[in-house]
């Protein structure tokens, strides 16, 4: 075993596993101790809804404080059982014109310039766009976690060919991006992602251990308890304790998803090719949730992206009663009841959110909560399916960042220049290149600036930003 002392992060190692711990402030050497201790972590959570939503039932009729009894529908659950509205900002009248397409493609051009920003270049082979803003995150901060990022989705990444009207596959089936030609494949996996999250860059699991483990043959603790034991004598009680809690976690979390994700259900293993449409997307949902939950309460990873579908996604959903194509139904909403069921749709995902949130806000940390000190930022390819716009994004900001950002409470924008939307509209090139070229402040991009900036990245602007987000 390396130095207990030789940097932030300790590991346990055994029969060639690796298990990244949290954070110890007893290993700790005293001059990182008094850098890294100042305040809890910083994290970034980046969530993406297919689709768009229905500003009718999204955006509240005035801005200011939110009104829990007073919400949009799609917005209640925010105020039912998970009881979250006041720790949500809601943010309305925010442009992303760089994801019109060129001609017809919107969702993936949208998909793909969600966190990066950047007009995605129309090409089925020859990807061209830009890093996104988790990926610079990872690079500025992922050197104080175990994993610089993860990256989670519902659906599968990385087959070729043309996925929207010209736009390859790569757009639309992935948010996170390395550069401009690396598109991030996202685990749907939980228990591939929960082993990923265990190990080191260097260290992997064999197929037999893996194999091991998912028989139920081999726990990682069982490789791993004897190396702990000689940690224990060199750490305050505080830290004790906090080690046994973790290690129980993994424990109980490694039986809960060995078991859930066993060989028995084909759907959930590495060979998947997409959600199934039944319950078991929601047993492997949340599963995914634990993931990210385990993830950020033992700082395993400070920036996290998850997609509840790719591009067009996660089509019908049975589990409310939805037998209709999501995607599909928001082009019909002149037709009776397609409205309705379109709302249920967004109103399930908004459940999912708030069911998260709570467990987040559940989780104390430096005398506030897991959720305080996250700044979670939830929005969409487009901002209604049916018109297939990039102008007034539906877009959440759920936790404080630590402090810095106000929460509870609807913010309302407007362009300076209304014509950039009425010229990336036309989905012809030069048109767009005009409309990102005013300098409105009203950009998606100035919020991933804000927020990157209060994670600790070192930088003055972001992609097309004019700067930070005034306001929040």
């Amino acid at each position: 075993m390396r130095s207990l002392q030789s940097s932030r992060r300790t590991f346990l190692r055994g029969a060639g596993v690796t298990l990244a711990l949290p954070f110890l402030e007893s290993l700790t050497p005293p001059k990182l101790f008094a850098q890294t201790v100042a305040s809890p972590p910083k994290r970034l959570l980046y969530w993406f809804i297919p689709n768009g939503v229905i500003y009718s039932s999204w955006i509240p009729s005035v801005a200011g404080p939110l009104n829990p009894a007073a919400l949009p529908a799609c917005l209640q659950p925010l105020a039912g059982d998970a009881g979250v509205t006041g720790d949500v900002t809601v943010i309305s009248g925010l442009d992303n014109l760089c994801g019109a397409p060129v001609g017809q493609g919107d969702h993936a051009s949208g998909l793909a310039a969600m966190l990066t920003c950047v007009p995605a270049v129309k090409t089925v082979t020859d990807v061209k766009l830009g890093q996104s803003a988790d990926q610079l995150a990872a690079a500025a901060v992922g050197k104080l976690s175990a994993r610089p990022s993860l990256e989670l989705g519902m659906a599968k990444s990385g087959s070729g060919g043309n996925c929207d009207n010209g736009y390859a596959c790569a757009y639309a089936q992935s948010m996170s991006w390395n550069d401009a030609q690396t598109p991030r494949p996202k685990r749907t996996d939980p228990h591939d992602a929960w082993l990923y999250l265990l190990g080191t860059d260097g260290t992997a699991l064999t197929a037999a251990q893996q194999a091991q483990m998912r028989a139920g043959d081999k726990s990682v603790l069982d490789y791993l308890l004897a190396q702990s034991s000689a940690i224990k004598p060199r750490i305050g009680a505080a830290d004790q304790m906090k080690l046994e809690q973790y290690l129980t976690g993994v424990r109980s979390f490694e039986q809960q998803v060995t078991s859930s994700m066993s060989s028995t259900n084909p759907q959930c293993q590495a060979t998947s090719t997409g959600p199934a449409n039944s319950t078991d997307y929601i047993t492997r949902l949340n599963a995914m949730f634990d993931v990210m939950e385990f993830a950020f309460k033992c700082d395993l990873t400070r920036v996290i992206t998850f997609m509840f579908g790719n591009a067009f996604g996660p089509g019908p959903m049975p589990w409310i009663n939805i037998a209709d194509d999501f995607h599909a139904l928001t082009h019909k909403m002149n037709d009776a009841g397609v409205p309705a069921k379109v709302a249920a749709c967004i109103t399930w995902e908004v459940s999912q959110i708030a069911a998260f949130a709570k467990r987040l806000k559940a989780i104390p940390e430096g005398g506030q909560t897991v959720l305080y000190n996250t700044s979670w930022l939830v929005t969409s390819d487009v901002g209604q399916g049916g018109p297939h716009n990039h102008d007034n994004m539906p877009v959440l900001l759920i936790g404080n960042g630590g402090g810095a950002f106000k929460s509870g409470r609807h913010l309302a924008f407007v362009p300076e220049d209304a014509s950039a939307r009425s010229l990336a509209g036309t989905r012809i090139l030069d048109n767009r290149t005009k409309a990102i070229a005013i300098p409105n402040t009203n950009r998606l991009s100035n919020l991933h600036l804000s927020l990157l900036k209060n994670a600790g990245v070192t930088i003055d602007s972001f992609s097309d930003s004019t700067g930070p987000l005034k306001g929040l």
